[in-house]
């Protein structure tokens, strides 16, 4: 029998609350947080983008293509914490939170030495990995000092990323709302004194974000070392056994191995994407912008939705499960229709925000906007589904999808509209945008009306367990 008398009656109470709660308001209590946070997130990044631009519009490329660099290596952070807040989510749900505490541990412990390894091994390769990626020698010159500070900035924000998905693997969703908050905050702050009023350059963007990122640091330190935290660390909890870490790589690699193709995969769509232009590249991201402040809300159901139904399949509550998918994508169809009509009615006014009143420029971003938006819906499916396949662990499953969204969907589509229309000129990549996130939602379709036949089966027959 599990040890329960360091858990504290919050922990104990946010337990109960998940397994036996109102599915809706279970849903509504962990996911409300993160959607405001994916808001806020949003909100930062065309905030930043903008102190950039007009900072220095020379530096923007640079600035840009090496975000998708950092996306790069934080997707191994990204996977992990998935992982690692799947297994832990099923030991609370079993009530075992020793192993819990063991499991958050290890992991934390894995990050630490996997955060100061990759920094140690990347610095001294970071100019040849910019040239090696697509900058030309000018943008990797101006960039490499941005690049570098960014480097440390990916180790300490993969420590960040686990211990913030061990939080939602307890369902403390509030906590990571207020500590992103602060962080966010600190990071505009710093950006703004920084580049704006100091003028000290685009260098000190990267710092900004390093800053901030170490805020979120020191609030997990000070969260690790209290005595009733139910991951309290001590290295005498750490597990490195094959038991273990052979479950995590299992969860938490095609995770990583999805989430690191397909941000390499834009790398390709800006290359064909420049066929029609040096504007169209520019536009198709603005697009995918646009699309983002809906979409990147609708996809923060996703990890709240993987904890809840890890827990309830570790409760064997498969019924429940059933009804916790509904309930996410009753929300995610919500955000979606709704921020689908805003963009509809307002499109024409974002273009043109966008295009920095370039008259030119506005006609293709909407152009291009156009289909993409219709996507929108599919995406939320694909977001619900996505916490299901998490939830169960079948993120092998999640890998394909990722892979499909890209390999199967959109280049291919690209590829056709670009060999068999170039009368359409840039408006095929809207077209193509429109047929992969409107593939990729079908496919969820399906592979979420599979897992959900199989969650049934498993509800009438207790001898049987998930793999």
């Amino acid at each position: 029998m599990t040890d329960t008398s360091n858990v504290s009656e919050k922990d104990r109470k946010r337990r109960e609350f998940i397994l036996n709660g109102r599915p809706m308001a279970v849903v509504l209590s962990i996911s409300l947080p993160l959607i405001l946070l994916g808001a806020f997130s949003y909100l930062s990044g065309i905030i930043d983008t903008l102190v950039v631009a007009k900072s220095d519009n020379n530096a923007l490329s640079s600035v840009v293509m090496i975000s998708q660099i950092k996306n790069l290596f934080t997707a191994l952070g990204s996977g992990f914490a998935t992982g690692g807040s799947i297994i832990v989510a099923r030991l609370i749900g079993r009530n075992e939170y020793d192993a819990a505490k063991q499991a958050a541990n290890t992991v934390l412990s894995l990050f630490v030495c996997g955060g100061v390894a990759l920094v140690a091994i990347l610095m001294p390769l970071s100019r040849n990995i910019l040239l090696l990626l697509g900058l030309t020698e000018s943008m990797a010159e101006s960039g490499l000092g941005y690049f570098r500070i960014q480097l440390v900035s990916i180790g300490v924000s993969m420590f960040n990323t686990v211990f913030l998905g061990l939080e939602k693997a307890r369902g403390a969703t509030v906590n990571i709302l207020f500590v992103n908050i602060m962080s966010m905050s600190l990071k505009l702050m710093f950006t703004v004194i920084f580049v704006t009023i100091l003028n000290m350059g685009t260098n000190m963007v990267a710092m900004s974000t390093l800053l901030a990122d170490i805020s979120v640091t020191c609030y997990a330190i000070a969260m690790l070392v209290r005595k009733r935290y139910l991951f309290r660390y001590s290295l005498k909890n750490t597990r490195f056994k094959r038991d273990f870490i052979g479950p995590l790589c299992s969860l938490s690699v095609p995770v990583f191995l999805g989430k690191f193709v397909f941000s390499m995969g834009k790398v390709i769509v800006n290359s064909l994407a420049i066929g029609y232009g040096e504007d169209a590249p520019g536009a198709l991201g603005v697009s995918n912008q646009i699309s983002g402040s809906v979409t990147s809300i609708s996809n923060c159901t996703e990890d709240s939705e993987s904890s809840i139904e890890s827990y309830n399949l570790s409760a064997g509550y498969y019924g429940r499960m059933i009804k916790i998918f509904f309930c996410t994508l009753i929300i995610n169809l919500l955000i979606s229709t709704v921020g689908f009509i805003i963009l509809t009615i307002f499109k024409s006014d974002i273009s043109f925000y966008f295009a920095d009143g370039n008259t030119e420029k506005a006609v293709l971003i909407e152009k291009i906007f156009g289909y993409e938006r219709i996507g929108i819906i599919a995406l939320g499916i694909n977001a619900a589904v996505n916490g299901l396949i998490y939830g169960i662990g079948y993120t092998k499953l999640s890998m394909v999808c990722n892979l499909s969204r890209l390999f199967v969907f959109r280049i291919p589509s690209m590829l056709i509209m670009i060999n068999c229309f170039p009368e359409m000129g840039a408006e095929s990549l809207g077209i193509a945008m429109l047929i992969s996130n409107l593939g990729i939602g079908l496919m969820s379709a399906v592979i979420g009306t599979v897992c959900l036949i199989r969650i049934k089966q498993h509800r009438t027959k207790d001898n049987v367990k998930f793999q």
